[in-house]
Order: C-alpha cells, then sequence, then structure tokens
C-alpha cells in the first residue's frame, strides 16, 4: 500500500464521525453557547493559582496542576499535586526514569492539605509561581522508592503558546462527539454537571536531582498542565493521552510547531470518541478536531510496545506518527483501584520528526479490561 492510500485508509478511520448532519449541527450549535467570553477571562484569570470548588461541586471535584519532562537520552521527570473535594486532601505523584532507573514517591494521597488559593503543595511536593518572570519553581523533598531521600529542585519556563479548553478546544468536533450519543434530559444534565476546564503548555524544565546526595542535572522538554473542575474517574471507561516535544519543528501553513498533546477518550455515556489535544509553537496554537480511534489501541487491556496515532488540527492536514514506550511504566490507583493511570517515557516519530515525552493510559475496571490489579 502506498502512503498516499495509507493515510486516505487513516483519514476515514478517524474519530468522532458525528450523526445526522441535523443533530450535528444542533450539537456544534450548544457547544458553542457554551464557550461563553465572561467564562474564558475568567479561566485565564485562574490558571496560575488553585481554583476552590463552588458550591455543589461534590465529593469529586479535582484542581490537578502536573509538570512533566523529558530528553532523548531517556530521562524523564513527572510530578502531579491534585487537591480534592474541598481541598483539604491531595494525590501527590513524583516519578522519575532516569535512563531506565524508576523512582516514584511512596505516599502519593495526602490528608490535611491547606486550603488556601495561592499554596500549591502536600507530601513535600511544591509549586511556586513567579509572575514577574513567568516562570515556575518546582521542588520535592522526600522518600522515593529507589533512594532514601530525593530532593528535586526545577525552574519551568514556557515556551508555547497556551492551550485553554475553554477557548481554544473546537466546538465542531465537540458536537460530532455528542451528536455520536443518544440524547435525552438525563443525558444533558449530566453533560452540564461534569463541566472541566484544562489549560496546557510546552516549555523547558532545568535543575537538579539529588538521590542521597548523588547530584544529576535535568534539561528536559516540558509542558505544564492545569484542570480543575468535576473529575469522576468511575465516568471514565479510557482514554489515551500523550504528551510529546519535538526535537525539529513541524511547518505547517508557515508556521512552526513543535510540541502537541493527543487525547482521545471514551468518556462513559457522555461521549464514545472524545478528541482533544493540541498542537502549538511559540505564538501559535492549533486543537485537534479528529484522531485515531481509540478501540484500535490497547482495547483488550494489553498496553502495547508501540501503537500508531493519526490525528488533524483545524484546517490542518492529517498527521502520522508512531509512539515507542521504552520507559518502566509507572501505574496509580485511582477511587479505590476501580481506575488506573499507567504512564511511561516515551519517543516519537511524526511525519519523519523525532521526539519524547510521556504516554499515558487509562483504564477503568467496569469495562471487563483483565489488569492483574482488577482480578
Amino acid at each position: 500500500m502506498t502512503r498516499r492510500n495509507m493515510k486516505s485508509a487513516a483519514h476515514s478511520q478517524l474519530r468522532p464521525q458525528g450523526g445526522p448532519l441535523l443533530k450535528n449541527l444542533v450539537a456544534t450549535a450548544l457547544t458553542r453557547l457554551g464557550q461563553r467570553r465572561a467564562d474564558v477571562e475568567r479561566d485565564l484569570q485562574r490558571i496560575n493559582r488553585r481554583v476552590p470548588p463552588s458550591p455543589g461541586d461534590g465529593e469529586h471535584y479535582n484542581d490537578s496542576f502536573v509538570f512533566q519532562g523529558s530528553s532523548p537520552d531517556h530521562e524523564m521527570f513527572m510530578s502531579r499535586l491534585a487537591f480534592r473535594g474541598d481541598g483539604d486532601s491531595a494525590e501527590v505523584w513524583v516519578f522519575l526514569d532516569l535512563g531506565g532507573r524508576k523512582l516514584v514517591n511512596l505516599n502519593p494521597i495526602v490528608h490535611g492539605v491547606s486550603r488556601t488559593d495561592t499554596q500549591i503543595s502536600a507530601g513535600g511536593l511544591t509549586y511556586t509561581y513567579d509572575p514577574q518572570a513567568d516562570t515556575w519553581r518546582i521542588t520535592y523533598d522526600g522518600p522515593l522508592d529507589g533512594a532514601e531521600r530525593g530532593q528535586i529542585e526545577m525552574e519551568y519556563h514556557p515556551r508555547s503558546a497556551i492551550y485553554l479548553s475553554s477557548r481554544d478546544m473546537d466546538p465542531g468536533a465537540t458536537g460530532k462527539a455528542m451528536a455520536e450519543m443518544p440524547w435525552s434530559r438525563a443525558y444533558f444534565q449530566k453533560l452540564g454537571s461534569e463541566r472541566q476546564v484544562r489549560m496546557e503548555q510546552g516549555g523547558a524544565l532545568r535543575g537538579e536531582v539529588r538521590l542521597d546526595g548523588e547530584r544529576s542535572a535535568l534539561d528536559l522538554r516540558a509542558f505544564r498542565d492545569h484542570s480543575w473542575g468535576k473529575r469522576d474517574w468511575s465516568f471514565l471507561n479510557r482514554y489515551i493521552w500523550n504528551i510529546i516535544a519535538l526535537q525539529r519543528p513541524l511547518h505547517i501553513d508557515g508556521e512552526a510547531y513543535d510540541y502537541f498533546c493527543f487525547t482521545i477518550a471514551d468518556y462513559g455515556t457522555s461521549f464514545r470518541h472524545l478528541v482533544a489535544g493540541w498542537i502549538a509553537g511559540p505564538h501559535h496554537v492549533r486543537p485537534i478536531v479528529a484522531a485515531s480511534d481509540m478501540g484500535a489501541i490497547a482495547a483488550g487491556g494489553e498496553i502495547p510496545a508501540r501503537y500508531p496515532i493519526h490525528f488533524q488540527p483545524k484546517n490542518g492536514p492529517l498527521l502520522s506518527g508512531v509512539v515507542s514506550r521504552l520507559g518502566t511504566a509507572q501505574p496509580w490507583l485511582m477511587q479505590n483501584g476501580r481506575f488506573e493511570v499507567n504512564e511511561a517515557y516515551c519517543q516519537v516519530t511524526l511525519e519523519g520528526i523525532e521526539g519524547q515525552g510521556m504516554s499515558e493510559l487509562g483504564f477503568s475496571s467496569r469495562c471487563g479490561i483483565p489488569r492483574p490489579w482488577f482480578t
């Protein structure tokens, strides 16, 4: 099969495919109505600080901060601070893969956390934002599985335009995903209760790691992620999240793009083929509007070492690549083991351009997927 025919076949399998024309149009219009300018302006003010829950948000409220970075030399750092419910407990993740040496924090759930809007800290992990320099300081001091004491000091510097879901997520793509679902009053009530906002941005992480006093310098291409809103892991069936930094820019319509986030999700009874993500360069960000059918990737729960990806940025060409998970995987179990988040260092080839980052897959136990810890 020629490359052109392969592209054509991949394009025909992209999701979401939508429903009848009228249903697509109505769903797109409803999505546009939800992108209110006042909400976007408020969200832009929230991206660098904690966002407390609003009345009625309930126990599944989530305010999550992530910093992740990687290098071509098989080095990866990932950390996450997620404040749950009313903000007095947090999920704390620290994960290092240094050339195959895996280190992970030992206490992923912390209770009695400060509820301040500005302090982003728990379990020895702290994020501090400097608005004058527009940089973040990431520090960790505590035990790691693989070292009695781990000390991390890094700075994050932005390098790309910001993706903000309430502003940049494409209403046409979301509308098609809605149109694939059966509609009812209960469907729209549930959909309205699940609002979540996400910002993501490419950048650089530089600093050092000290493991039992032994120092290692890190210089990583990086991402930051801040999301807030309802996150009930039990609503999700499966998802795939790839965050990738390319080693040289991909050019589309004269613009350079060197970071991309590829996200596809089966979000229970809300969306079967929700497509999110973006490609970004220093000045421009484009949402992804169509992507691979997730049913073709890890459908049986066996995470592949390599898998193809296909996606289309808005007003752009179909892009194709291959993701290779090379690192030691780290699983995190959510909601009493009912949902697994599994992440690993990965390398990618996208349209002939090399890159690296993190491959994260999520699985719900209710899908009947035979993960070892679900049995």
